[in-house]
């Protein structure tokens, strides 16, 4: 008995190791899909020496697949109509998604005279195809711009009144270079009553360049860490570049320093939910679950596209 258990352990233990690719790379997701002739070049980035992502590049420098590898694994695939971004097609499997499970998003896009994005189309659903049937939906999002620079969407189907955000703001401000220097957010949704609204995001971003105008600072001097205490992002980012002008390396910092962070208002809130409040910020202040006070050295290798090396998608085993 004792022999046949071992058999059986070691069994399951070498059928893991056969299947890890899933591990990083659900099985559903599709490998690589693109003409060889398209593909120019490829980059590989890296997080603390772990392979995160792949993305690969045609000969006018456009991302035409890109992969995600880990516990939560995606890919998107773009299809170009001249300069434009017409066609997109994105795979995702979650964390606590069972193996072999994708949602998938079929985006279409409509654009204006000046270039910018005004309609899209989505059309999702999942696989596998016992699933799908359940999952499939569609609709559209409308895009309008403002002269400050604020993008307004509007979906159809429209939502309920439950559904629809008491406020939608996405502001963007852009220098005399028309660079990015500020991105401001804010999304309220109804509560379960109209004094209590849920914050979803609320931050604002800002952005330096160097003298060649490349991006080398974000930081966010305003974030709403909301009732779980999480953050929007890492609270600074440094970016640098290479002879060639790429992006080689980023250094992210997360930190509990707070005097860029805004938290709950508890004195509106009943006994119980205050206490689940000052937990949450008891765990982010003292670093609990070692994500809330990190750094993170991310790396970017660029290659000129090989088909005898490359033409099979490289997926990390560890």
């Amino acid at each position: 008995m004792k022999r046949l258990l071992l058999l059986v352990i070691v069994s399951l233990a070498l059928h893991a190791c056969g299947r890890s690719e899933q591990y990083f790379l659900d099985e559903s997701i599709p490998r690589l899909q693109s003409p060889i002739n398209q593909i120019a070049h490829l980059r590989t980035k890296w997080r603390d020496g772990n392979h995160i992502e792949t993305v690969f590049y045609d000969h006018r420098g456009r991302v035409i697949e890109a992969f995600t590898f880990g516990q939560s694994s995606s890919k998107e695939l773009h299809y170009y109509e001249g300069d434009q971004r017409k066609k997109s097609i994105y795979y995702s499997h979650g964390e606590s998604s069972t193996p072999g499970y994708v949602s998938i998003d079929t985006v279409r896009r409509d654009f204006d005279a000046n270039g910018r994005l005004i309609l899209e189309y989505h059309a999702t659903a999942s696989l596998p195809e016992s699933t799908a049937g359940s999952n499939q939906s569609s609709y559209k999002r409308h895009f309008k711009y403002t002269a400050s620079g604020d993008t307004l969407t509007k979906l159809e189907p429209q939502l309920t009144e439950i559904d629809t955000p008491l406020v939608n703001i996405d502001h963007w401000e852009r220098n005399m270079k028309s660079q990015l220097v500020r991105h401001y957010q804010l999304y309220v949704l109804r509560g379960p009553d109209a004094t209590h609204p849920d914050t979803v995001n609320h931050y604002s971003q800002r952005f330096a360049y160097d003298p060649k105008g490349r991006l080398k600072l974000a930081w966010f001097d305003s974030m709403y860490l909301g009732t779980f205490y999480l953050a929007a992002g890492p609270d600074t980012i440094w970016y640098y570049y290479n002879a060639q002008n790429r992006l080689t390396e980023e250094r992210h910092l997360y930190s509990t320093d707070m005097r860029n962070k805004r938290e709950v208002d508890t004195t509106k809130l009943s006994r119980r939910d205050s206490e689940v409040v000052n937990l949450y910020r008891k765990n982010f202040i003292n670093n609990e679950y070692g994500w809330s006070n990190r750094k993170y050295v991310i790396k970017y290798k660029y290659e000129k596209f090989d088909p005898a090396k490359h033409g099979r998608l490289i997926i990390p085993t560890s």
